[in-house]
């Protein structure tokens, strides 16, 4: 989610595909004309001047023509769609939600056991409050006004994964809950007819399991530390054979949260040098202004708003007596007690309190998302390109962006198959930047040339087209936009070769892997692969 945030309902790109004239040309946009006229100098110079027939694929794998498609992003287990492919956890049973509040109502201070994952699902599991476990967690916590309770789950919002600066918000869980979605795809249906079920439940791309938290929204802090996260062994290897029905072949975590009340300790209990002038700052950036404070012996100490007297703890009540006996004001304050503005008999609150380390307050699940089996369909042609990056000796290796089509995918339907990435500039194909499909990679990083991470190949279903070399491909360069062309007997951008062809590792000349190619380049009969 950024990291890559996927909601279940995320609204559709759209891309245009340009298809070739009748002389194999293409409608022209934004593009670097020097970078093309460097390239077909290079390029005959070394190959050749190009048959005049020469139209590198397009007669031999013609087909006809419609307009193109971009994928929606929403249908998560649908294999034909560019973010799809997962195998999607269903919802909990009601039997297995018993058995992970148990756990978490009766076992205090749970450890954290991380999955070390970075792409997951997360699905709610409990609601603090709504059923409370006797005599342990009462997930409900007696205000300081001594009548008013603070049901823990209503001011929990905002779930985040953290890993040091990196803060990733969950989305759609507030309130120690989350919303429902109804339009959750079945593993095995597609993203036309479904069928779909409802669930709570958000996936989570390239984030981190490494720490979480919740925004406490009463306090105006995220709490990070009072986390459990928790693996399904675990809570069977606790609860005993009434819990193996988390054993589902999901391999689940789960993870609770324990309230707690305080606000920023940098700002509650702490003594503050009196010179410091009002215009400062404190540490987190709150400015001293915005405070009232309190002054005993020449240091001044945080003063509760009458509207915060409803933090958890006991209320201190003392007489102006009693405040000037000696060391009673910091005995006071180094017991967390602090006072509140304008009350005549002098109430004091002791701040937190909360967290009692049943960590109930809100339990969520985290499943691991999958790649499920993709069968990958024969293609029709496999297109491999240039993106006119080069130099005067040439780097015609002919691997920047290498894609296969399937025509008659469905009826109506294309598709096209990312294969490999080695350019280094963003590279769309179809309206889709290839480095963040193959893997969301940096475009910087070379993609199944032989460098870099390898990554399985990504299916988007698009409207027919009639060739492969009909779908637009073009380069983000620093200069501007370049549109990679097959104009017949100009040098090649993209050139259609038999989905069999093996690509050139990066770097790997195309003439010194395919000697025939500088003479099919001026005569389209030889073989040259």
């Amino acid at each position: 989610m950024k990291k890559y945030l996927m909601t279940i309902a995320t609204a559709a790109m759209c891309a245009t595909f340009t298809s070739c004239s009748h002389d194999f040309g293409f409608e022209q946009t934004t593009q670097d004309e020097a970078d093309k006229s460097k390239f077909e100098s290079v390029f005959v110079s070394r190959f050749g001047q190009p048959a005049a027939d020469q139209d590198w694929g397009y007669s031999e794998f013609a087909r006809k023509t419609t307009r193109s498609e971009n994928a929606n992003a929403n249908e998560w287990a649908d294999p034909n769609k560019a973010y799809g492919g997962l195998q999607v956890p269903p919802p909990l049973t009601d039997e297995q939600i018993a058995v992970v509040k148990e756990y978490f109502q009766t076992v205090q201070y749970p450890t954290y056991e991380d999955p070390h994952w970075t792409n997951y699902f997360m699905q709610q599991v409990y609601k603090g409050y709504t059923d409370p476990w006797p005599g342990k967690s009462p997930e409900a916590y007696l205000a300081a006004d001594g009548h008013t309770y603070i049901y823990a789950s209503d001011n929990m919002d905002h779930l985040a994964a953290i890993n040091g600066n990196f803060v990733d918000h969950i989305n759609n869980f507030n309130h120690g809950d989350c919303s429902t979605n109804g339009t959750v795809l079945d593993n095995g249906g597609n993203a036309n007819d479904g069928p779909f079920h409802s669930d709570k439940i958000m996936y989570m791309k390239e984030s981190t399991t490494k720490s979480f938290g919740y925004y406490n929204s009463n306090g105006s802090v995220r709490r990070t530390e009072y986390t459990g996260l928790v693996s399904f062994q675990t809570i069977i290897n606790k609860l005993g054979s009434k819990a193996n029905c988390l054993d589902d072949g999901w391999n689940r975590s789960f993870m609770g949260f324990d309230f707690e009340q305080m606000i920023d300790d940098q700002i509650l209990a702490k003594e503050f040098d009196y010179s410091v002038p009002w215009s400062a700052s404190l540490p987190d950036g709150y400015p001293i202004k915005d405070y009232k404070w309190f002054e005993w012996n020449g240091k001044k100490y945080h003063v509760l708003s009458a509207n915060q007297n409803m933090y958890c703890g006991t209320p201190l009540e003392c007489n102006d007596t009693d405040l000037q006996t000696a060391g009673f004001v910091d005995n006071l304050l180094s017991q967390g007690y602090l006072p509140v503005e304008n009350s005549a008999n002098k109430k004091w609150v002791k701040v937190g309190g909360c967290a009692d380390g049943y960590y109930s307050d809100w339990i969520v699940c985290l499943t691991e998302a999958k790649k499920s089996t993709i069968v990958i369909p024969p293609a029709d042609v496999r297109i491999i390109a240039e993106d006119l990056t080069t130099s005067e000796k040439g780097d015609f290796d002919f691997n920047d962006v290498v894609f296969d089509v399937v025509y008659d995918y469905k009826p109506g339907k294309s598709a096209i198959i990312l294969q490999a990435a080695g350019g280094t500039y963003p590279l769309y194909v179809a309206g889709y930047e290839v480095h963040k499909q193959l893997g969301n990679r940096p475009t910087n990083v070379m993609i199944n040339t032989g460098r870099g991470p390898n990554e399985d190949p990504v299916l988007i279903e698009i409207d027919a087209v009639s060739h492969g070399l009909d779908i637009e491909v073009k380069v983000d360069k620093p200069q501007g936009i370049v549109v990679l062309e097959c104009n017949q007997g100009r040098a090649p951008h993209k050139i259609a070769v038999k989905p069999s062809f093996v690509w050139c590792n990066e770097r790997d000349d195309i003439e010194l892997t395919y000697r025939n190619f500088s003479q099919w380049v001026i005569n389209p009969s030889v073989s040259w692969y």
